[in-house]
């Protein structure tokens, strides 16, 4: 019976463990595949969002546009099983082929089919089970996507900017979406 006792809490802290850890993983799974489809669209100019709720970012004309397409980068990324949905940071930057990452600095457009377009989203970890919390708490998870812009971004109200660290805040479905710098 002791040895019952002593084994039983370690046999729940595995099981915690395998369950926290594969929601964990297949949040992760599902935010790699909402970024490379969303990475997708935008390089065929197909990122515009039609749903409602979605205001903020950049001002004018190209923010609206950036706006739209953070939205559908947050809805192509869907709900994420096992992170916290509400610490999802969204970054979209535009770089030329060959060259370093570097999407910090002021907003650029992309308007060529020279330009590779990179998305990356950052969530952090969330314990379902609550018991191995403190293995994950401050953890994130991350991943990026870069595509060749296939179709150029038209011109004017429908082009977009690149949406960092620096962007104000894009608004979705009433929870505010910061930027992130993709390295």
């Amino acid at each position: 019976m002791v040895e019952f006792a002593i084994v039983v809490p370690l046999l729940i802290l595995l099981l915690c463990g395998i369950i926290d850890f594969g929601l964990i993983f297949g949040g992760d799974m599902s935010m790699q595949s909402g970024v490379a489809s969303a990475a997708r669209g935008i390089s065929l100019d197909a990122y515009q969002y039609s749903g409602t709720g979605c205001s903020g970012g950049p001002s004018g004309a190209a923010g609206v546009a950036t706006a739209k397409a953070v939205c559908n980068v947050v809805a192509t990324i869907g709900s994420l099983t096992g992170l916290n949905a509400n610490t999802l940071s969204v970054g979209i930057c535009f770089v030329t082929p060959g060259s370093a990452l570097s999407c910090g600095g002021a907003p650029v457009t992309g308007t060529s089919v020279s330009d590779d377009v990179v998305v990356c989203a950052q969530a952090a970890m969330a314990s379902t089970t609550g018991l191995t919390s403190i293995f994950v708490s401050g953890s994130t998870v991350s991943t990026s996507s870069r595509q060749l812009m296939e179709e150029p971004q038209p011109s004017g109200p429908t082009a977009f900017e690149s949406y960092n660290s620096t962007t104000p805040y894009v608004n979705y479905q009433g929870r505010a979406i910061p930027g992130l710098t993709c390295t």
